[in-house]
């Protein structure tokens, strides 16, 4: 009995050793290739995690040869042993089949990679870590890890696919001139395409397809606060929040800078004292 437990502790030992192998060795060929990082990183993550099943249910078989549960040179054992696990796959095999199947679907579609900037389920939002055969795990703003099945997946806003339209409104009082606040508003979209001119996406010929410019005034009825004007640019996907952040700041500069008045709620409160003595 020692002896087996001996053995099977090996077998771990040696089944760790091997992942850890495996792991080395993916790291060093994706070194030497000319993918995309992230496809890289992607491809990396699910042959882990193949390669971790694979190692788990092989070690699993030869640990229960030790213990002579199962025996894969008699058939009668083996086939004893299979309806074992196909009981227990029976049980798990709808959940599973169906995590795994929808990550083949994002791999192959390519839906998220390892190092996007998704939101999934309309409720989780954070940068792609890993991605599995099950599951898909992302890291928050808070640094939080969050893993979610493969198959619980029904919706994916991914903000690292190539290209973003930056879109930012501000409504600005109905007493401002809108000929001053158009001219702000165009000194601003100056400003960023200057600042962001790397950054703008392109065509093959190097040309900005959709530089920052103003969109227009999109609304004047909704909100009795003021109009609201809109200016749009289209960025490369990694700098679509730093450029969203900076055309905000730029306006409030220009905005300061011009005495332009962003419009905001207020209240009149007429109070009545009554000041005759009782």
């Amino acid at each position: 009995m020692i002896e087996k437990i001996i053995n099977s502790v090996l077998i771990v030992l040696f089944s760790y050793i091997l992942l850890k192998l495996i792991k080395y060795f993916l790291k060093k060929i994706f070194n030497i290739t000319r993918f995309d990082v992230r496809y890289e990183n992607t491809l990396s993550s699910v042959l882990s995690s193949i390669s971790y099943y694979i190692i788990f249910i092989a070690s699993i078989i030869l640990i229960l040869r030790e213990f002579q549960i199962v025996d894969v040179t008699q058939f009668g054992t083996l086939v004893t042993g299979a309806s074992i696990v196909g009981i227990i796959a029976g049980v798990a095999s709808q959940s599973i089949l169906k995590d795994i199947f929808n990550g083949f679907f994002m791999l192959f579609e390519k839906q998220i990679q390892v190092g996007d900037f998704v939101i999934l389920n309309e409720e989780f939002r954070g940068t792609v870590e890993e991605i599995g055969l099950r599951s898909v795990s992302i890291r928050d703003w808070d640094l939080k890890r969050i893993t979610l099945s493969n198959g619980t997946i029904t919706s994916i806003q991914n903000y690292s696919k190539n290209k973003m339209r930056v879109v930012v409104h501000v409504r600005v009082s109905y007493e401002e001139d809108p000929i001053k606040v158009l001219n702000s508003l165009e000194e601003v979209c100056c400003i960023m395409n200057d600042n962001y001119k790397e950054y703008l996406y392109k065509s093959s010929s190097g040309e900005s397809l959709s530089p920052f410019k103003i969109y227009g005034v999109t609304d004047i009825e909704r909100n009795p606060v003021g109009a609201q004007y809109t200016i749009t640019g289209v960025i490369e996907s990694y700098k679509y929040f730093s450029a969203l952040r900076d055309t905000k700041l730029q306006i409030l500069i220009t905005f300061k800078k011009n005495n332009v008045h962003i419009a905001y709620p207020t209240h009149i409160n007429i109070l009545n004292h009554d000041n005759r003595e009782l």
